[in-house]
């Protein structure tokens, strides 16, 4: 049976692993994500090794941060993470290790991995949206996924600014945002970026600031209206760090509700059934970029277990 290989190439971490589709043939390691040389040299040592012992891959997928330049393979000039400006992702894999490779986001590949085996199984119409560092959205259409001139930026769009959100000591100024290119757009207020470097603010001003909980519920419910509106989703799966924050789900879901208005939007009315928790957890992004490498060659995995690799992966991340 082929053999997959995968890489969620995240801000911190670099998660790899190897797969025939069966529940007991998966290899998976972390990796830190410090510069481009050092991260690339230690995947593709392991994923030799692996190769060593098991033979050789028929493709790879790796979801990545971004943004992307698609065409090329590469990490997009635009990403803050200025020493992967440029980094020609995929031709590294490719000559490293004789395989095609296919690149994408991490949250496509979360998307695809949450819809083949997630919590947006069944579903053709599906979006991913993760709200950590950034705020980043995959989205699948019509069981494809939406890509567009590059890939969308969702996590730029513009919203209303709560009227709580102000300049500590300046109740007449609106606070600018985190965001470097955008300010105040959706990453640059409701993202965990956003929320500690305003905690700061205030922190450094000496004043009690608003209330961080308002303030993400309606942020985040804010982007899922424009989201839901534009999609008509089946299923918007939310995960990320900002996400693990006792009682926001709930909060989230009520007041998308409420702006939604179930009169008009009718799946306003089962939103406990639209706006989900990730059911791979943070296992989506790597089982995802397997999912992009088996799109590569034939024997698509959507049929086989994911289970035991998933599990791996989330122990492996809780003691990491």
């Amino acid at each position: 049976m082929a053999t997959y290989g995968g890489i969620e190439l995240g801000g911190t971490k670099c998660v790899c692993a190897v797969g025939d589709g069966s529940d007991d043939a998966w290899a998976e390691t972390v990796i830190p994500t410090t510069d481009p040389e050092t991260t690339t040299k230690s995947a593709i040592d392991w994923f030799r090794d692996v190769q060593r012992r098991s033979g050789s891959l028929v493709s790879m997928g790796v979801a990545s941060f971004g943004p992307l330049d698609r065409e090329t393979g590469a990490i997009a000039q635009a990403t803050p993470k200025t020493a992967w400006r440029g980094w020609p992702v995929r031709a590294k894999f490719e000559q490293a290790l004789g395989v095609p490779v296919q690149l994408d986001t991490d949250v496509n590949g979360s998307a695809l991995a949450e819809r083949a085996w997630g919590a947006a199984q069944g579903c053709s119409d599906v979006l991913y949206v993760t709200i950590g560092t950034g705020i980043g959205v995959g989205a699948i259409v019509n069981g494809a996924v939406v890509h567009g001139r590059s890939h969308p930026e969702m996590g730029h769009m513009r919203l209303p600014q709560h009227s709580t959100d102000r300049q500590p000591g300046a109740p007449e100024q609106l606070w600018a945002g985190s965001c470097t290119f955008h300010g105040n757009c959706w990453e640059g207020l409701a993202s965990g970026t956003a929320r500690a470097r305003r905690a700061a603010l205030w922190a450094r001003a000496d004043l009690e600031p608003p209330d961080a909980h308002v303030l993400e519920t309606e942020y985040i419910a804010l982007g899922l209206v424009n989201l839901i509106s534009a999609y008509r989703p089946e299923r918007v799966v939310l995960s990320g760090g900002v996400m693990r924050e006792v009682g926001l789900l709930p909060s989230i879901r009520k007041r998308t509700r409420e702006l939604l208005d179930e009169r008009y939007f009718p799946e306003a009315s089962r939103m406990e059934e639209l706006v989900v928790a990730p059911g791979l957890g943070d296992a989506a992004g790597v089982v995802g970029a397997i999912l992009l490498a088996a799109e590569l060659r034939p024997g698509y995995l959507h049929s086989r277990p994911v289970g035991r690799l998933a599990s791996q992966i989330r122990a492996r991340l809780t003691t990491t």
